[in-house]
């Protein structure tokens, strides 16, 4: 089983050979470097310890001159990627395009009208929505551009598919007791491109837009408890709406996938994707099957500590035939020990994960790179190098 890791561009701005180099004495086999990251604030602690590093939403490489980049597309705000990029390959690490896709505050925000849009007619800043056209142009024109860069030899794909109203930014603050199911209710999108694709299966999208106000008010009104999310979202929405409504969500978010999948130049791809049809946090949901055929490769990730999930997904995910990788995270939070990191190699290589890719580079303390050193590294069987072939492109010089 390989071992992988998580980075930002921005943990190679200072020395990208000397943190390659760090990255493959510590067993390293291959980066999944954010070509396009949403915003954020890191507090790094080992390129640069104790550097707290604010940076924007965008594209962390520079486009060609035959690149179009007029209508829907990410700001460049650096560089960095391809930098990075460079020295991983030299350092002999491989290097797969991590690309954030529909969490993108700045387009968003920028175009409401491309916005997932709840029942209440709110639009939602920090995520676009998937069965939106010109989304899913933008969606493959960012994978065409990022499988052109040099050095780049696999994809990974996360958040495209349906994102759901919680979002960890601008102190969001809430007072009310929701539950599971009222947050995916909050979650759900009726902008006109969502509420045409439930015309064509039969639904009226009033009708299923009212049917979640109500079930909203009610609990912020007079909270209940929470069942099982199944029994309380069928129970808001009525058996028939419930299936159909989660049916044409998996088919939008699958055809997503496969237009990115079309769109990759034959790249070797895995989308980061959870067996959980409820799923609303930047992992595609749906049917797990149909996006193992789209994309060829599933990412199964738990990055907040609980193993009984990851195990779950990895299940399911083993029922697909489809190459999987499983992803843990590695901060001092949620894995206590080396032994627990130990404990999820095992788990991950007994369900047919042919590796464990780690989040994330310089947010984990430092100590912990030595611990990967003692991952089991034993091949799975069956286990091809689809994702260690080297791009055609990976002995160009770099843009």
């Amino acid at each position: 089983m390989r071992t992988e890791i998580f980075a930002h561009p921005v943990s190679f701005r200072r020395a990208p050979r000397a943190e390659a180099e760090r990255l493959r004495a510590a067993g390293v086999d291959r980066v999944r470097l954010a070509y396009a990251y949403h915003g954020g604030r890191w507090l790094l602690t080992t390129s640069d310890p104790a550097a707290v590093v604010d940076f924007p939403a965008g594209r962390w490489f520079a486009p060609g001159d035959h690149e179009d980049t007029t209508g829907l597309s990410l700001p460049v705000v650096g560089d960095e990627a391809t930098l990075a990029t460079d020295a991983l390959v030299a350092s002999g690490v491989a290097v797969t395009g991590w690309l954030v896709g529909l969490h993108q505050s700045h387009l968003a925000g920028a175009r409401p009208d491309l916005a997932l849009r709840n029942a209440f007619g709110h639009p939602y800043r920090h995520a676009l929505c998937p069965a939106q056209p010109e989304v899913v142009r933008y969606a493959r024109d960012l994978v065409a551009q990022t499988a052109r860069q040099p050095g780049v030899s696999g994809l990974e794909l996360e958040a495209f598919g349906y994102l759901g109203w919680q979002h960890q930014s601008a102190h969001d603050k809430y007072g009310a007791e929701l539950r599971p199911v009222d947050r995916w209710l909050l979650s759900l999108c009726f902008c006109s491109a969502c509420s045409a694709l439930f015309t064509e299966a039969g639904v009226d999208g009033a009708e299923a837009a009212g049917r979640t106000r109500a079930a909203v008010l009610a609990q912020l009104a007079d909270p209940r408890p929470a069942d099982r999310i199944t029994a309380d979202a069928s129970a808001a929405l009525g058996q028939d709406l419930h299936d159909t409504l989660l049916s044409v969500r998996a088919q939008v978010t699958t055809g997503l996938v496969r237009a990115a999948a079309e769109a990759s130049g034959g790249l070797p791809l895995s989308v980061r994707a959870t067996d959980d049809p409820y799923a609303c946090d930047g992992k595609s949901s749906g049917d797990l099957r149909a996006l193992a055929h789209a994309a060829g490769s599933l990412t199964v990730t738990n990055l907040s500590g609980d193993g009984t999930a990851l195990r779950r997904d990895l299940v399911a995910a083993g029922r697909t035939g489809a190459r999987i990788a499983a992803g843990w995270n590695l901060d001092a939070a949620r894995t206590r020990s080396e032994e627990e990191l130990m404990d999820i190699a095992r788990q991950a290589r007994s369900h047919g994960a042919s590796s464990l890719v780690l989040y994330a580079y310089d947010l984990a303390p430092a100590p912990r790179l030595e611990w990967l050193r003692r991952l089991p590294r034993d091949p799975v069987g069956g286990d091809t190098a689809t994702h260690d072939s080297p791009h055609p492109r990976q002995t160009e010089p770099a843009t």
